[in-house]
């Protein structure tokens, strides 16, 4: 019967562990060039891996570019406005960084405000349009995102609370996520939505749950609860928005490569 014999690894695959015996063998800067070679062929089989990792665990649903940006410096990139017929308006200059921004016009006449009232969807981003090329569809899980930020303005005379939405392809179901600070008008703001299973910001799942909401997003929105104050209002006020960010937290990845680094530092300082 053949013996078996496990595979060899090449040296780039294996863990650098230089003995005492290393250092009387090799000087000191070739010893940490070779450590500095297979530290850097780890990290790149590191990425690699993960890579696989994420597109196997991605399954039907299509990756998300990390970071993804619509900064909509020169058109409206196919997003949507209230109406969910027709596209938001292209503003060329006055965003917060002085370059272009979408814009939208809205009354709230016939609709009710206030505690019970009624919240309407002004920006949508949604797959049947491709908005931003269909870049914030996909599995939110495999691709680690977790938040979402985009600046707001507005004109009309109180402050607003936005909200964001997050749903299937075909619109349900979603997770509806709040801001807490009410945004001022006359002034470009920040919304930023912590989308982590455990934030306190994410009032719904509409029925269903965390995992089966962002394992297939099709569709993202952004809107205001209507306040008592502007109930019913037949005056139409402006509502803009620029530079949708979605971001995942620090992945293992950048962990397990940190770690190789201070390995590297710690070697550097016993060389000297």
């Amino acid at each position: 019967m053949t013996q078996y014999k496990p595979p060899q690894l090449s040296a780039a695959f294996r863990p650098f562990r230089p003995s005492i015996n290393d250092s009387l063998k090799v000087p000191c800067n070739e010893a940490l060039r070779l450590m500095t070679t297979r530290l850097t062929a780890q990290i790149l089989i590191l990425i690699t891996v993960s890579l696989a990792i994420g597109l196997l665990a991605a399954g039907p649903a299509r990756a998300v570019a990390i970071p993804t940006i619509e900064d909509f410096n020169t058109d409206v990139a196919n997003w949507g406005d209230a109406s969910d017929a027709a596209l938001l308006t292209h503003v060329a200059s006055g965003g917060p960084d002085g370059s272009g921004y979408a814009s939208t016009q809205l009354a709230f006449a016939g609709l009710s405000g206030g505690a019970g009232g009624e919240s309407v969807v002004l920006f949508r981003a949604e797959d049947e349009f491709i908005s931003s090329g269909n870049a914030f569809v996909g599995n939110w899980l495999a691709d680690g995102i977790t938040r979402i930020t985009a600046q707001v303005r507005h004109d009309a005379p109180v402050p607003l609370n936005y909200f964001g939405r997050f749903a299937r392809p075909a619109n349900f179901p979603a997770a509806g996520a709040v801001q807490f600070a009410p945004v001022p008008p006359g002034q470009w703001t920040t919304l930023e939505f912590d989308l982590r299973i455990t934030s306190p910001q994410i009032v719904t799942f509409e029925g269903s749950n965390y995992g089966t909401v962002f394992s297939n997003i099709g569709h993202v929105q952004f809107g205001v609860e209507i306040p008592m104050a502007l109930a019913n209002e037949a005056t139409a006020y402006t509502f803009d928005l620029d530079q949708v960010v979605a971001t995942p937290e620090p992945s293992a990845l950048v962990a397990a490569t940190g770690a190789l680094l201070v390995s590297l530092l710690s070697r550097r300082r016993r060389c000297r």
